[in-house]
């Protein structure tokens, strides 16, 4: 965690992103969140209407709120799909994930 720290330097708001950031899982975005939060690298937003959801973390899904609108923009899906995408994600049911594969693909 000091390591983490020290390489974000976190400010004011920043310190979220951190704590988010610092789970077994979403850990090993850290070193791309830092270089892009001090300009080493620029994000890689992945698709230009990805851009207002993951500018404010340099393009790393960070917060379980932004795999939601993403869901929204990127497939329509209404915030009640969107959060059982995201609860299916968070909890790795396979099965669930891959029921709604089919939905999220075909949307797209």
């Amino acid at each position: 965690m000091r390591d983490a720290v020290r390489g974000m330097r976190p400010t004011g708001s920043r310190t979220v992103a951190l704590v988010a950031l610092y789970r077994p899982g979403p850990m090993e975005n850290i070193p791309r969140y830092n270089a892009c939060k001090h300009g080493k690298e620029k994000p890689d937003y992945l698709h230009p209407t990805l851009e207002p959801i993951l500018k404010e973390t340099f393009g790393v899904m960070v917060y379980q709120e932004q795999v939601m609108q993403i869901a929204q923009v990127m497939c329509g899906y209404s915030l009640g799909q969107a959060d059982l995408l995201r609860r299916a994600m968070v909890k790795k049911d396979k099965s669930q994930m891959e029921s709604l594969r089919k939905s999220f693909v075909e949307a797209r």
